[in-house]
């Protein structure tokens, strides 16, 4: 079972289950919803539309059969490992068939778990389990190290001015003064810019959306207050994740000040 900390992180999490058999993808979800607690499930028919929606939206697990029309589950594994953005992306592969060269060549291909049909609700959130407690450690991995750096927050009607105190590919914490505006679990807008991010080119991050998670008031007599973000990407434009993916890959190639939050 998951203690209390996985069960508020995994409501959080975002799935995507892919089966052309709409009992499978039916009983998948309601097992989501009711061990996981996650009411973020999407569902595809095969492996094309899945691609698809990886291309639109974020998704943190994907739960996928092996045999499927148009696009099977292996060819679909193969293609979010070899896909840059999707390759860290928990994969969970759902088959009837057990046997040694079926596991052998799941794992080659990079399956994270697999899970035998039938099974049990059990042995699906263990599976689950397993998945995102080893992409939790990847994505925890923050950077402090920012370039010099711009970042305005639109909260209702008010504008304020922040500082990323770090950033990964999931979310962030800003510093920034306190108002009402700021509320939990709300979308707020994010603006981050560097003007001279690589030489003299500028890189621009706006809008980009996220959840409030944590306000964390500072002890001082300052009003201002540290924000834990989540990103939402999917509500995102293609090229302010693009430009996201770009100030990763550029903190993650330099001699970063790195920050693990596990």
């Amino acid at each position: 079972m998951w203690s209390n900390v996985e069960q508020v992180v995994v409501r959080n999490v975002r799935f995507l289950v892919v089966d052309d058999c709409t009992t499978v993808r039916n009983v998948v979800r309601n097992i989501i919803k009711t061990r996981l607690g996650s009411e973020q499930v999407l569902m595809a028919t095969n492996g094309k539309q899945a691609l698809q929606i990886l291309e639109s939206q974020s998704v943190d697990i994907i739960i996928s059969d092996w045999q499927m029309p148009e696009l099977n589950g292996e060819e679909l594994l193969y293609r979010v490992r070899n896909s840059a953005r999707f390759k860290d992306i928990p994969f969970i592969m759902m088959t009837s068939n057990g046997e040694r060269d079926f596991v052998i060549t799941a794992i080659q291909n990079g399956v994270s778990h697999f899970v035998v049909k039938p099974f049990r609700a059990d042995k699906l959130e263990a599976a689950v389990n397993k998945s995102w407690n080893g992409a939790s450690k990847r994505d925890s991995v923050r950077h402090s190290a920012l370039p010099s750096h711009a970042m305005r927050i639109i909260a209702s009607d008010a504008l304020l001015e922040g500082k990323v105190q770090n950033i990964s590919h999931t979310g962030m914490q800003v510093y920034t003064d306190y108002v009402d505006a700021l509320k939990l679990y709300k979308v707020t807008e994010f603006n981050l810019s560097f003007n001279n991010f690589d030489g003299p080119h500028a890189l621009s991050i706006s809008p980009l959306y996220g959840t409030i998670v944590r306000i964390e008031a500072n002890e001082g007599p300052e009003q201002d207050c540290l924000l834990g973000v989540r990103f939402e990407l999917d509500k995102c434009a293609a090229p302010v994740r693009q430009n996201l993916d770009k100030l990763m890959q550029k903190l993650n190639n330099a001699v970063p000040d790195i920050v693990d939050n596990h």
